[in-house]
């Protein structure tokens, strides 16, 4: 069993703070074991899939903010330079130009048009947002129709004037569909303001709930430990019956992460860190969910005291009593800026920022751009074709020039692409798998990590107040928390010292239930939440299952197909035909494009050298 308290800088509510005791490991070995952990992680970097864990945040405003003080014997006569000169071209980075590049027109675009990344965008709206697929659907119907026209132009326009016909002498008119147009651009933006923010921070908070989770049981790189400081551990509560819902109790991270004191904070909304670019449209989504007592993720811009941006993950969600009625708001917030600069986990926002910067750098340059490369505007309509109109075409495809008369009635075999599986659209997931569900299972939970999560009372009470859905059973609201520990007693009593002292604490436990009396390795990560007395009013406490006792496959999720005639008046023969947007990418020379709802490391616990916390202390 191990136990680690986390320091603390308020002084407020930290009296008779005792130290618990000493690692018998001497200084020399624990500084040996630390660089060995660190050397370790630096080689491994604990991977995940393809990608490495990524660090959440930045330190300092910009990259190049690295300035060297110049020597006298290297200024010139007369200078009066005291470091040396910004290099010329240096542009500075903006994480509010970043954000808006995040959640533009042109990132759903880049999304559309590759068949890998478009799979990962229709599988998370196949699984978590089904009521998004009719108007995608429409969409891609209108790109279709307008593909159409063009390509009917294209036609009309290679006609060749013939001797001796006079009306072959005048080109025919365009045929043009403004109408239509309009139509495909509106349901594109509806596409771009609703569910490209949603696929954006489902796909953040897969990285984030393992970048906490290993931080809680302590597997964290040592690499990342500075770059996800105050993970898990910035919280405030809000309580919905006062006028404007304002925060009653936060966290010091809170306070830390935002600079604003507490004097400033409680009683107040959280609306004061919404600043000139964050998005009005993410801030509509979070308070009409909390006016519907619902919980939500959202990721958005906010800002510091001191006008500086950052990237906030917020996820929100209602605290019930015994008889279901919300008395409280939770919510917690992850700084996340620095995945938007690396553009981490997200292959087509960093082909999007390659492009931007690309761009500029080629300006002055005649490069050849995309609107002067030849297109083929038949290869365009087909990319658009789905299973019935690809029969059609196989079936009755150029019969006008055909000499002799083919197969019918699908004895087709011939080559080319009519072997490949194509697209499948389905309106939702697979009847009674329980895999698949959407980001809101029931009022109260949070996502990811923090799916599993008590408040409990301060000391001496330390009763269980409020449980997400997840641990929500019979009788735990009001109930002893420190009967829900078992193990060790140098472990509980090495805990209910720390939650007496009111200091931070990370906790490997025994989890016991009444149908596991021995109990379960979990870990527990206990946050103080403070109000305006500077006493603690309340304990979150996120509880996370050891990453090596979890089975395979509750770590991964498989993206279901999608239907094209959901959504459609039109019918379709195709239906029961096979065929996904995953068999299309992977058959097309894609990547493995299942949607990254769950990732796991390669190894268990066991096989990894854990890097302690200077701050760790273990018991048993």
């Amino acid at each position: 069993m191990e136990l680690r308290e986390r320091p603390s800088s308020r002084q407020g509510y930290q009296r008779n703070i005792r130290s618990l005791p000493q690692s018998p490991l001497t200084a020399e070995s624990r500084s040996d074991s630390r660089s060995d952990s660190r050397a370790d992680s630096e080689r491994s970097s604990y991977k995940t899939g393809a990608t490495s864990l990524p660090p959440l945040q930045h330190k300092g405003h910009d990259e190049h903010d690295q300035l060297e003080p110049l020597d006298e014997e290297n200024l010139d006569p007369g200078s009066f330079d005291l470091v040396a000169p910004a290099e010329k071209g240096t542009k500075q980075y903006s994480l509010e130009t970043r954000s808006e590049l995040l959640f533009s027109t042109e990132h759903l675009k880049e999304i559309f048009e590759d068949p890998d990344l478009l799979l990962q965008f229709t599988g998370f709206l196949s699984t978590y947002r089904q009521s998004s697929i009719p108007i995608l659907i429409y969409h891609m119907d209108a790109v279709k129709a307008l593909k159409a026209l063009k390509y009917s132009n294209a036609i009309a326009e290679s006609l060749e004037p013939i001797s001796g016909f006079d009306f072959t002498v005048t080109g025919a008119q365009k045929t043009q569909n403004l109408e239509l147009e309009e139509k495909a651009r509106l349901s594109f933006a509806a596409l771009v303001r609703e569910d490209l923010p949603a696929y954006i921070t489902h796909s953040y908070i897969q990285t984030v709930s393992l970048s906490i989770q290993r931080r809680i049981t302590g597997t964290l790189p040592s690499h990342l430990r500075e770059a996800s400081e105050g993970l898990a551990e910035v919280f405030c509560l809000t309580d919905p019956s006062r006028p404007d819902n304002p925060i009653v109790f936060t966290s010091e991270e809170f306070h830390r992460t935002t600079q604003y004191g507490m004097s400033y904070v409680l009683g107040r909304n959280c609306r004061f860190l919404q600043g000139p670019k964050t998005n009005p449209f993410s801030v509509r989504r979070i308070r009409e969910k909390v006016e519907a007592g619902q919980e939500h993720c959202e990721v958005f811009l906010n800002y510091r005291r001191d006008g500086s941006p950052f990237m906030n993950l917020l996820m929100c969600a209602p605290l019930c009593d015994s008889r279901g009625t919300i008395r409280y708001f939770i919510g917690a917030q992850v700084d996340v800026s620095g995945l938007v600069k690396e553009c981490s986990d997200m292959e087509s926002f960093r082909r999007l920022v390659n492009k931007s910067e690309l761009s500029e750098r080629r300006e002055d340059e005649d490069d050849l751009r995309d609107e002067d490369r030849p297109k083929d505007e038949l290869q365009d309509l087909s990319q658009m074709f789905n299973l019935e109109e690809l029969d059609t075409v196989r079936r009755w495809g150029g019969r006008m020039r055909k000499e002799n008369q083919e197969t019918k009635n699908g004895d087709f075999n011939g080559g080319g692409n009519w072997s490949k599986p194509r697209v499948l659209i389905s309106s939702g997931s697979p009847d009674g798998n329980e895999e698949y569900g959407g980001l809101s299972h029931g009022a109260g939970r949070l996502s990811g990590i923090y799916e599993n999560y008590l408040l409990v009372r301060p000391y001496p009470s330390l009763r269980v107040l409020f449980a997400s859905p997840t641990l929500r059973v019979p009788g735990i609201l009001q109930s002893p928390f420190m009967t829900k520990i078992g193990g060790s007693n140098r472990v509980r009593e090495g805990l209910t010292q720390a939650l007496a002292d009111g200091r931070g604490v990370t906790a490997k436990v025994k989890w016991v239930s009444k149908t596991d009396l021995e109990g379960r390795n979990r870990w527990i990560h206990c946050t103080p939440l403070i109000g305006s007395n500077g006493a603690i009013g309340v304990w979150m406490v996120i509880i996370v299952d050891d990453e090596a006792s979890l089975a395979p496959h509750k770590r991964f999720k498989m993206a279901p197909p999608v239907d094209p005639k959901f959504g459609r008046s039109i019918p379709t023969h195709m239906a029961n035909e096979g065929g996904s947007l995953r068999d299309f990418a992977l058959s097309n020379g894609g990547r493995d494009g299942s949607l990254k709802a769950g990732r796991s490391s390669t190894g268990s616990h066991d096989e990894m050298e854990r890097s302690e916390s200077p701050y760790s202390v273990r018991i048993g």
